[in-house]
């Protein structure tokens, strides 16, 4: 078998624990959530919440364990590289540098954006709307799509800094979730990041006040449903 696998060989590696760990579906929700589906190592080590000089050193070394406890369980010829070194890589991603020859860029290859979304590990139905966050005063983002909002794409400090600015209405439709739901609607609400990912350098820090807003789940989709992300007065027009 070449290191192309099928959509039916990622759904049954995907579902299995022995293969696949938290990590990886990690690696492939962020990848997922960007544009394109496509970042690099350095990037998505960032939005996981590394503050390594080498952000995506652990997420190489994991690449590479994972495609060799799939080729244990699989038949997979990898591609070989100079020194017969392998592109472990290369099982899951389509690779390029960016323009500048620097940033070296992952892309979820179709098979494996399949698999996800047929097994339901996208990311985009986690609402994780507070999760664990250190206290450092600097805060850092890397995803450009942001439909849904999770914890591979926000941190809950940036989140929660935002809403206390612009409080938990949608920015667009002004929809009020506690108006409508009540106590279970209290303080829900996505967080819409302006920034997109190719204009945001190797280390952004980012302020909530400037360069993120609340939206309702319904408007942040429609913001994101084009490739080039329509901004908030341009959906508010269209309404």
């Amino acid at each position: 078998m070449e290191s192309t696998l099928t959509v039916d060989d990622w759904i049954e590696i995907l579902q299995d624990k022995r293969l696949t760990n938290e990590l990886d579906i990690a690696i492939f929700q962020t990848l997922y959530a960007c544009g394109n589906h496509k970042a690099a190592a350095s990037q998505i080590g960032r939005i996981l919440g590394s503050d390594s000089k080498m952000p995506g050193s652990k997420l190489n070394l994991e690449i590479g364990r994972y495609a060799k406890r799939i080729a244990d369980h699989y038949e997979i010829n990898f591609t070989v590289r100079s020194q017969q070194k392998f592109k472990f890589w290369d099982l899951f991603f389509n690779g390029s540098y960016d323009d500048k020859g620097v940033l070296f860029y992952w892309q979820l290859k179709k098979q494996l954006i399949k698999a996800l979304e047929e097994t339901g590990k996208t990311g985009d139905e986690q609402y994780a709307d507070e999760i664990p966050f250190d206290s450092q005063k600097k805060l850092f983002e890397g995803a450009k799509r942001t439909v849904v909002v999770n914890s591979y794409e926000r941190s809950s400090k940036a989140r929660k800094l935002c809403i206390k600015h612009y409080g938990a209405n949608c920015s667009v439709c002004e929809f009020d979730f506690e108006k409508t739901y009540g106590e279970l609607g209290k303080n829900f609400i996505h967080v819409h990041h302006l920034t997109p990912v190719s204009e945001i350098g190797r280390n952004y820090e980012i302020n909530p006040i400037k360069d993120m807003r609340p939206v309702c789940p319904n408007c942040h989709s429609m913001l994101h449903r084009q490739e080039l992300p329509l901004t908030i007065e341009e959906l508010k027009s269209l309404m």
